[in-house]
This record gives C-alpha cells, sequence and structure tokens, in this order.
C-alpha cells in the first residue's frame, strides 16, 4: 500500500518531459534538436544556451533520450555519438553564459552598494515600475554595463531565477542600465 501511495504522488516521467520541453521552448527546442542530431560542429544561439542552461543538464539529457526512444525517425541513431554530441552543446552553453570571477563580481557589488544594488534587483527582478533613484542610476552607470551585465548573468543562473525568461531578463538588465546613462 505505501508502494501505491509513493508511486502515486510521485511526477510522472511524461509530467517531467513535458516540463523541460516547455521551459527550453518549441524554437530553442528545435535549435538544440538539430545540432543534437547534426553531424557538423555546429552551436545553438547564445539565448537558446541561457535557456538550456536554466532547464538544467538533466533535462537536457533525459528529453535527447526520450526523442531517441520514442521518435520512429531517431530509433536507429548513433546513441554515444548523440548523448556526446549533448554532452558538448550543454558544456559550450555553460561556458558561454558564465559570468566573470567572483573577484571581479564582488568589486561590482562593492561599486554599487547594497542600497543602489536592492533598487536595480527590485527593478529588475519585480519588474517594479518605480525609477531606480539619480544616485543610484550615477552609481549604475560608474560601474559600467560589464560589471552589470556580468552581475544578472550570476543571478540568472540561480535555481530562484529558473522560471524567468533569461533573455527578456538580460534585455531588460540591458534597458535599465541604458535609462540610467541617458538619464545622467
Amino acid at each position: 500500500m505505501s508502494t501505491t501511495i509513493a508511486t502515486s504522488t510521485a511526477p510522472d516521467k511524461e509530467e517531467i518531459l513535458l516540463e523541460c520541453a516547455q521551459h527550453i521552448g518549441y524554437y530553442c527546442g528545435n535549435q538544440i534538436f538539430d545540432v543534437l542530431l547534426s553531424h557538423a560542429n555546429t552551436m545553438i544561439s547564445e539565448d537558446c544556451c541561457y535557456k538550456l542552461i536554466q532547464t538544467g543538464y538533466s533535462c537536457h539529457t533525459k528529453l535527447a533520450l526520450s526523442i531517441l526512444q520514442n521518435d520512429p525517425e531517431f530509433r536507429h541513431e548513433n546513441v554515444t555519438r548523440v548523448l556526446s554530441n549533448s554532452n558538448r552543446i550543454f558544456h559550450t552553453c555553460d561556458q558561454a553564459t558564465q559570468p566573470k570571477d567572483d573577484m571581479y563580481l564582488s568589486k561590482c557589488v562593492v561599486k554599487i552598494g547594497t542600497d543602489c544594488g536592492k533598487q536595480v534587483f527590485e527593478k529588475l527582478v519585480q519588474s517594479k515600475s518605480n525609477d531606480i533613484s539619480g544616485c543610484c542610476c550615477r552609481k549604475l552607470v560608474e560601474m559600467g554595463l560589464s560589471c552589470h551585465m556580468n552581475m544578472a548573468k550570476k543571478l540568472i543562473l540561480t535555481p530562484k531565477m529558473r522560471d524567468v525568461d533569461a533573455v527578456e531578463f538580460l534585455k531588460r538588465s540591458k534597458n535599465v542600465f541604458h535609462q540610467c546613462r541617458r538619464r545622467e
């Protein structure tokens, strides 16, 4: 009886795969799938890399295996080659989406300060319509676009941000910086 209860409350394998696929999305899913099965050493776009990294290695691998096992068109693909491609894609995307090192980021945090960092964070994450103060905009601009975008990259890779669209978040981040620059 306890086995039945545990089985009925555990997420269904198909539900997990569906959630993974929904998170990656149609466009990026197709792009990743094309590269995954390609014999060429091509790469996916940076935007799709962010979605892939946010989705996670486990989801990425489960989707690849599911396609190989369930789609009759691909049942005869070389599984080792496809999984090797899968690892290469994930590793390359991981490298492409990494912010600069922690020492660099800590200097950025010092430049903007806690109060201003909180204002910028709230503007980005909570999409608050209230403006960032003039003083904080100055600190943001003085800190520089590179610091700001690397901090945004670091933030988007945290587990709490998994369901945030990384591409939109990074665009919004850049827009906030440019709005502050125009105010100066």
